[in-house]
């Protein structure tokens, strides 16, 4: 039970970090157009102490809670993402580049071709290329646009580990707009279509 409480209390902690770490990211790219905005209110308004003590409080409040918001849906949709695969979910979600140690469901015979198969016949994949029987690489679309990430899987054969490597290299929009989260959003996407898993899952 205690055990439990801990590991529940980790996954909390980590979730506020990465919400913290979305709300940075936010609020960095709407620093331009906050102030912007702001300079537009004050010459509408007249540059006046009223004006000017007015906008320095309500400008922040209201832009910090918008980006907020933000920041609670990149979160949203990374864990929703997460869940179904047992990847964790951490800050580093956030990192442009991915590895992960994932196994297929269940490990049998064939397994290796069965996962070459899936992930050949997902419409999001294209540029497949085998480099050898234990490697493959390709390019995959995390979202709607024709934006790739980059995208390798390494099999290991007597163990049934596959190793998932994703880089974004095109500047996506990421999980909510916010310009990061796409290779992460990408290995939960491939992981999915190809049937494998984390290997945290079986421990």
């Amino acid at each position: 039970m205690r055990v439990n409480r801990l590991a529940r209390g980790g996954a909390g902690a980590s979730l506020v970090k990465l919400l913290m770490a979305c709300w940075r990211v936010a609020a960095a790219q709407c620093v331009p157009l906050a102030l912007i905005m702001t300079f537009i209110d004050l010459v509408n308004d007249g540059l006046t102490w009223d004006s000017v003590s007015g906008e320095l409080v309500f400008s922040p409040l209201t832009w910090g809670i918008l980006t907020l918001a933000v920041a609670v849906v990149g979160v949203w949709s990374l864990r929703r993402r997460a869940g179904a695969t047992g990847i964790p979910l951490s800050v580093e979600a956030l990192d442009d580049r991915q590895t992960h140690v994932l196994r297929p469901v269940p490990v049998s015979d064939g397994w290796q071709e069965r996962v070459r198969e899936k992930l050949a016949a997902s419409e999001r994949v294209f540029l497949v290329a085998e480099k050898g029987h234990e490697e493959i690489h390709f390019r995959w679309r995390p979202g709607r646009g024709k934006q790739s990430v980059w995208g390798s899987m390494s099999f290991d054969a007597p163990s049934g580990d596959v190793v998932l490597d994703v880089r974004d290299g095109e500047g996506l929009l990421g999980v909510a707009g916010l310009g990061k989260g796409s290779s992460f959003a990408a290995v939960c996407q491939i992981a999915g279509a190809t049937g494998l898993e984390s290997g945290a899952v079986r421990g």
